[in-house]
């Protein structure tokens, strides 16, 4: 709400906090500096009056609405501003500097597609490599030798899927919770109603709609379109459903 009585709820060293506003005066709670941090100075009326063009239900870490002063433009909820593409981003995940894009609302489902194919392709190779590489042993004779490129071969075929099944299985808990590689280090600040100034509230991911919605926001609702790497995510990027449960969760821990 753009008016009234309402509690920003920020999350300080891991403990979520409750500030007040009651259109008079504000208490504003100290943020996370990071990268991607929107706490970049106070904004002026004419910045606050565009960005409220904009709803949005998290707030900057000084209580104000989200506002890119690079771009010179409102911030939608969960977008952040990219400093390699020089623009903002919606639903910002993070920058990869092997696709030297941004991975965000548009192409999320494309780069955990990009995971899994890349780790089921390091497999087949490692899986028959090791079965040839088990067979030369057992046939080996005392004149024949294994090729040193096949040693390394199997290695890095091993050492790669290890590590993109680490990252996949990463970036698909936070597609399944709905949330952002930024979002898991750099808490959201919400903007939720309450009657009276809170204390200390357990911090919420207000976006997280459940396993199955969340992932359908971002492969989309037709499943032969699933493992096609092509933009079918639902909505728009700026605005996102929450949870109503979460909403009232938060109310209740700061009324």
């Amino acid at each position: 709400p753009a008016d009234g009585h309402y509690t920003r709820v920020s999350t300080v060293n891991g403990t979520s906090r409750s500030e007040s506003h009651d259109g008079d005066s504000q208490h504003y709670a100290d943020g996370n500096d990071s990268e991607y941090s929107d706490d970049e100075g106070p904004l002026t009326e004419e910045q606050v009056r565009r960005a409220e063009l904009v709803y949005s239900i998290t707030v900057r870490d000084n209580g104000q609405p989200r506002f890119c002063l690079k771009c010179n433009g409102p911030k939608p909820d969960r977008t952040h501003h990219c400093s390699v593409c020089g623009s903002c981003v919606l639903k910002m995940d993070h920058h990869c500097p092997w696709l030297n894009n941004c991975v965000g609302f548009r192409t999320q489902k494309a780069f955990v597609l990009f995971l899994a194919y890349g780790w089921l392709y390091c497999v087949l190779i490692f899986v028959p490599s090791v079965a040839f590489f088990f067979w030369e042993i057992a046939e080996l004779s005392d004149d024949t030798e294994i090729s040193i490129n096949f040693i390394f071969l199997l290695i890095m075929s091993c050492v790669f899927a290890l590590a993109l099944l680490m990252f996949a299985a990463y970036h698909v808990y936070l597609l399944l919770t709905n949330t952002t590689t930024i979002e898991s280090y750099e808490k959201n600040n919400y903007r939720v109603e309450a009657r009276q100034r809170g204390t200390r509230a357990k911090y919420v991911n207000l976006f997280d709609m459940g396993p199955r919605k969340n992932f359908i926001q971002v492969f989309g609702s037709s499943w032969f379109m699933w493992l096609v790497p092509t933009n079918t995510a639902m909505g728009d990027g700026m605005r996102f459903p929450i949870s109503f449960e979460g909403y009232n969760e938060l109310r209740q821990n700061i009324d």
